[in-house]
């Protein structure tokens, strides 16, 4: 029969030996985390840390050049809507002024107020349009009725050249254009004039037939750029025989 001998193995511990496994097990950890944020930061867009400085420099520059263009686009676009507003305001504030001066014309005598014509005139095509303006005088008529002529006079081919505009206008129905108004009446010609032809001045010709017979006439010059300069406005004259 065999005998079992039971032996009995010493084994000795440091008794540091705890402190150094947790040492070793710190140290594994502390590696694993290094190795993944490397892994982590080394990928495409999440390398901030790595990152060539003068690229982020660069990027910066790109980045507050198109902030600037936005800006600037914003301020052009805020000056331009500002020149526009200021433009209508002033256009405005010449449209109540002619109004009050209808509403509560001055004392001028006047039976009707005959205004110089605003003219647009474009030499590339020899488009040329002409708004006229008459209103009331002080009077307290109830209807004013009569016509009114816009004669162009101006050069062709050297020679003097009178052009009556109703007569070119294919929406005019006569060579002169009606009136019937009680406070104000605006007329326009719309033409393209014959090749060649240079506007000088334009002729208003107006006759009242009610309530009494009257007629007025102004000249007004056609300065470059087709517009009537102000200061070049020819003073309204009575017409009338």
């Amino acid at each position: 029969m065999n005998r079992h001998e039971h032996r009995t193995v010493i084994r000795r511990v440091h008794p540091h030996e705890w402190r150094w496994r947790l040492a070793a097990a710190t140290g594994a950890l502390l590696l694993a985390l290094l190795v993944g944020y490397i892994l982590g930061a080394s990928r495409e867009g999440d390398a901030s840390f790595f990152d060539d400085p003068t690229a982020q420099l660069r990027d910066q520059v790109v980045q507050l050049s198109l902030e600037k263009e936005a800006n600037q686009h914003t301020i052009s676009s805020l000056r331009t809507s500002l020149s526009e507003q200021a433009a209508e305001l002033g256009e405005m504030r010449e449209m109540v002024a002619l109004y009050r001066g209808v509403m509560v014309p001055e004392e001028t005598g006047d039976l009707v107020v005959l205004k110089a014509p605003d003219v647009e005139y474009d030499d590339t095509d020899q488009m040329f349009r002409a708004v006229s303006l008459v209103h009331r005088g002080p009077g307290e008529y109830i209807d004013y009725r009569g016509e009114i002529r816009l004669e162009l006079e101006g050069k062709l081919a050297g020679e003097p050249v009178l052009i009556n505009l109703a007569e070119l206008d294919t929406a005019a129905q006569s060579s002169v254009l009606p009136l019937s108004f009680r406070y104000l009446q605006r007329v326009q010609v719309a033409v393209s004039l014959p090749a060649g032809f240079v506007p000088e001045a334009i002729v208003s010709k107006l006759r009242l037939t009610e309530p009494i017979q009257k007629a007025l006439e102004r000249r007004d010059t056609v300065v470059e750029g087709g517009r009537v300069n102000p200061d070049l406005l020819g003073a309204e004259r009575d017409a009338s025989d």
